[in-house]
């Protein structure tokens, strides 16, 4: 058993008394506070948020799920932004947030993927038309590519030009009689721009642009910048719209985050 003399207990009321100190009430979760670590050095304490949140994986859940929170008069707004929508909700010191992910479509990933050139050779180009992007782009496209040969013309030499052609006019045209059909110079591509049950059957359209690389026999493609933008704007505005309907001037539904 340990013994302490009065000097010993006195100290130790004290810094009891001191703590105290530190204490305060109807704190909000999130608040920060300047406290006194062991050794006495100011530190930054962040009271924990009391929440319980929810993670949703389609629209219809998340209806729902609004729909319980606005009934109980706790729900404060539904905030949606390119990556997700949430719902947030306070009662008192009780803060908690629902959440649904706006995972992007696997061909809106290819897409953005090529902004930027990027190179094909024959087999693998034809190989990703017939698989990845099967039913996003026209069937009668993949014969095209599949069929095109490439020739050499010593008359003929290859020259760097901008835009759309990696060649020539007189190599593009050779191409182009090879296969008895026109060198394609676009690819239209057509599909959702976001991966969840409701936004899979929306259909929105992006224009590849095609480059033929004739020397090293492969393909070079890149997406419209323009199309990209577009289609992201639209996706996020018909979300907007319908949760804006489906709130009935319930609650706010605005574009944007949370503060953190």
């Amino acid at each position: 058993m340990t013994h302490l003399d009065g000097n010993a207990i006195t100290e130790v009321e004290r810094l009891v008394l001191e703590g105290h100190n530190i204490l305060a009430e109807h704190v909000r979760p999130g608040q920060q506070l300047l406290i006194r670590d062991s050794g006495g050095d100011v530190m930054v304490f962040t009271v924990p948020l009391n929440d319980a949140g929810a993670t949703l994986f389609d629209v219809a859940s998340f209806k729902a799920y609004a729909d319980q929170h606005a009934k109980l008069g706790v729900l404060q707004t539904v905030f949606l932004s390119d990556q997700q929508i949430i719902a947030d909700n306070w009662e008192d010191n009780h803060a908690w947030k629902g959440v649904l992910k706006l995972p992007e479509h696997p061909l809106f990933e290819t897409v953005q993927a090529w902004t930027k050139p990027t190179t094909f050779t024959q087999k693998d180009l034809v190989r990703l038309l017939r698989t990845q992007l099967r039913g996003h782009v026209d069937p009668a496209m993949v014969g095209t590519f599949a069929r095109l040969r490439f020739t050499s013309n010593e008359n003929t030499t290859s020259t760097v030009r901008p835009a759309s052609s990696a060649l020539d006019a007189s190599i593009h045209r050779q191409v182009a009689q090879d296969n008895g059909e026109d060198a394609p110079e676009t690819i239209l591509l057509r599909g959702p721009v976001y991966d969840i049950p409701e936004a899979r059957g929306d259909e929105y359209e992006f224009t590849v642009y095609v480059e033929y690389d004739h020397d090293k026999r492969a393909f070079i493609l890149q997406t419209v910048h323009g199309d990209i933008r577009q289609a992201r704007e639209q996706a996020i505005s018909k979300l907007l719209n319908d949760l804006t309907d489906h709130a009935d001037s319930r609650f706010p539904v605005l574009y944007g985050a949370p503060a953190k």
